[in-house]
């Protein structure tokens, strides 16, 4: 008996098929996905050629695509994203004045719109990526329907979609809702109906995976140079990675023995203390930026992104010195809109790749990143008595019991109110 075409049941379900392409993974995500991609593809092989009805096939392929696809949300969601305040599900709309709706308008009309919408608003490159993904995604479940002749009901089976059917993880449900809500309430001006039958799951309540003293110590053994002050500055302020990643020299104020950190998660400003212990390796470091800048200007460059000022005030400032990233990237790319060129920040999984080798290699049998390393400032605060309250702020959390999470792995001591670093 003749056996399935697995080509012919592979493109009956392509459109299933969750291509993440579009997201620009890098590393080990990018890895990772592609082993999934491949995989994907080899059992659908073996499942067509060991059966002789094609029905039977796609409908027994179709369970390994929604496998599939919840693998890779899963594995877009690991950065965990709340739900924003100003998205709540059952806001007051009155207030807002709907934009007039346009009559023929192609999705990608519509997405370039939102996308010049959030640049003149200021967002984050990697906030404006994320939005316009899912964005792209709800239009796309409604048939391609403008979103101005949807309402409350369409999101709910959207969100209600990803949350029973397609099994999203937490984080991802909520970057999708917040995208669509984006859409509608800031770029649209929409009222909206309650939306009442539309249910997320709730994220677990986790210990957080604590370095002790001597473990910090093996780990910072173990790195040298800008790897070793990235670390420090994680451990020893309590920064999240994109904040330390993303800081500016301007950022650092030795006078005060400060770090300000500007628009961190949730659009929030605060303010950081300056390890002492790190004073002398932070201005050496700096002298290095300054003597990299230098030669980025006499080369014609010498410019930084910095998405919150336009016009004029951007032309003046992105080449100045006090603009430029801290851990600068270590080549020159060309951004495809303008065509000019610029130095990022250095990219995130660099540090957490670095991180985890050097964990490894430090004999540390649990698992070492970023955040455990904020997670193990915050803990040594609390153990040598600094309160919760003024834990919160330096943290950046809008709710307390957030940071409460700490007290259960803390042993509560002393009093005092320095940088573990300087402990």
């Amino acid at each position: 008996m003749k056996t399935i075409c697995s080509v012919s049941v592979w493109n009956t379900l392509s459109s299933e098929v969750f291509f993440y392409s579009e997201f620009n993974l890098t590393g080990l995500k990018l890895d990772k996905a592609n082993r999934y991609l491949a995989s994907l593809k080899r059992r659908i092989m073996t499942i067509s050629n060991g059966s002789y009805d094609f029905d039977t096939a796609v409908s027994e392929s179709r369970i390994v695509v929604a496998g599939y696809n919840k693998a890779i949300n899963d594995l877009l969601g690991e950065v965990y994203e709340p739900i924003r305040t100003d998205f709540e599900l059952n806001r007051d709309t009155s207030n807002l004045v709907p934009v007039a709706p346009v009559k023929v308008e192609s999705v990608e009309a519509l997405l370039v719109r939102v996308q010049e919408f959030m640049r003149t608003k200021g967002y984050s490159r990697k906030t404006e990526q994320a939005y316009l993904i899912w964005i792209k995604r709800y239009v796309s479940f409604n048939n391609n329907r403008h979103p101005s002749k949807l309402n409350h009901l369409n999101i709910e089976a959207f969100i209600n979609h990803l949350v029973n059917v397609d099994k999203v993880a937490i984080a991802t449900q909520r970057q999708a809702f917040n995208g669509v809500m984006f859409l509608y309430l800031k770029f649209l001006q929409v009222k909206l109906d309650p939306m009442n039958s539309m249910k997320l799951s709730s994220k677990q309540v986790k210990l957080p995976t604590v370095l002790n003293k001597d473990e910090v110590a093996k780990l910072f053994a173990e790195l040298d140079g800008t790897q070793l002050l990235i670390a420090k500055l994680l451990y020893g302020t309590g920064m999240r990675l994109m904040e330390c990643a993303t800081l500016r020299i301007r950022d650092i104020d030795f006078q005060r023995g400060e770090i300000h950190v500007h628009a961190g998660k949730g659009g929030k400003d605060r303010i950081l203390m300056l390890p002492k212990t790190l004073t002398a390796e932070m201005k050496e470091h700096v002298n290095s930026v300054a003597d990299i800048h230098a030669k980025d200007l006499a080369n014609g460059w010498g410019k930084v992104v910095i998405p919150w000022l336009k016009g004029n005030k951007l032309k003046a400032r992105q080449s100045e010195l006090g603009y430029q990233f801290l851990f600068p990237a270590s080549k020159i790319y060309v951004d495809k809109d303008s065509h000019e060129c610029f130095r990022h920040h250095i990219h995130e999984t660099y540090i957490q790749k670095t991180l985890r080798s050097a964990g490894l290699k430090a004999g540390i049998t649990k698992g070492v990143y970023p955040h455990c390393l904020r997670h193990s400032f915050a803990t040594a605060l609390l153990e040598a008595g600094y309160d919760i309250r003024s834990l919160q702020e330096l943290m950046g959390h809008s709710d307390i019991s957030t940071t409460s999470v700490y007290l259960h792995v803390a042993n509560i001591s002393a009093n005092g109110c320095r940088s573990p670093l300087d402990l």
